[in-house]
């Protein structure tokens, strides 16, 4: 698998090949399939094949079972991503109205009404 791919992208790459070879009348069992998989993931899985390792058996563990696991880790890994994107737009909006607030708070001082000279001294003086 390389970066950039989804994993039921390679999935169901690996699943047709896997169809090919039966075709051609190879007999590959699921555990064999199974391991497979779990030898060719990219590092981002790491984690995940260690947990499915440790908790399933893997003698009974169907590529369909492999597949929602893994469907649902990348599920969760992108929704993470969303936040954190959301999180940094909403913090860069905030610093640009913050930065809008500073410049009218330097600026209002300045204008028509600037010091004594400003509207009503010139109304009390005529």
């Amino acid at each position: 698998m390389t970066n950039g791919k989804s994993i039921a992208d390679f999935l169901s790459r690996t699943m047709a090949i896997v169809s090919q070879m039966r075709t051609y009348g190879e007999k590959i069992s699921n555990e064999t399939i199974v391991a497979k998989v779990l030898r060719s993931l990219i590092p981002k899985f790491d984690h995940v094949v260690a947990t499915i390792e440790e908790a399933k058996d893997l003698s009974i563990l169907s590529v369909d079972e492999l597949m929602g696991s893994f469907q649902a880790h990348e599920a969760r890994i992108n929704r993470s991503l969303e936040r954190n994107k959301e999180k940094a737009l909403q913090v860069k909006e905030t610093t640009n109205n913050e930065n809008n607030k500073r410049e009218s708070i330097y600026l209002a001082g300045r204008g028509r009404s600037r010091g004594r000279e400003g509207f009503w001294g010139e109304a009390i003086m005529k």
